[in-house]
């Protein structure tokens, strides 16, 4: 990946998620198209810091996942991307541009799973993941006693 900012998020997630972004990111680099990992882990207090926006706090609703409800929280998901243009510079949020539309055919032709093909919910846009949608009480379980690494061995990617 061609950005610094992106590498060091992908640097906490989990280590087959982040291999999948950089493969698609190199893909749409030879077509010249350029993204970011806007955000990848999160701690339980970021996360309920997110949920409340919109409800008891300044801010319009961006998730409903509380703290211990995303994968974001165990490294399992990072939110993609474009920019506008090359390398940096502002981002294109615009999901129907066809910019947008490759990054999520490349993330997802590497196996990623999409937030925007979720159906019960109001769909995630930029969102990609590994393992199921919603963490489940293992997984909590798991974090409490071993940390992201024993998460992480629940999903192993190929």
């Amino acid at each position: 990946m061609n950005d610094a900012i992106s590498n060091q998020r992908l640097a906490l997630v989990h280590p087959a998620l982040a291999a999948k972004v950089n493969l698609a990111a190199n893909a749409l680099a030879m077509q010249g198209t350029y993204f970011r990992v806007a955000q990848g882990l999160r701690t339980y207090a970021q996360q309920d810091a997110l949920y409340a926006q919109g409800r008891t706090a300044a801010g319009h609703i961006v998730t409903d996942a509380r703290g211990g409800y995303s994968d974001h929280n165990f490294g399992c998901a990072v939110d993609c991307v474009p920019f506008l243009s090359g390398t940096g510079g502002d981002l294109n949020w615009n999901v129907n541009t066809d910019q947008f539309q490759a990054m999520v055919q490349a993330l997802k032709a590497q196996g990623l799973l999409y937030g925007g093909d979720w159906i019960h919910v109001h769909g995630d846009l930029d969102h990609f993941y590994i393992g199921p949608a919603t963490p489940i009480d293992a997984d909590r379980q798991v974090f409490a006693k071993g940390g992201l690494p024993a998460v992480w061995a629940r999903y192993p990617q190929d």
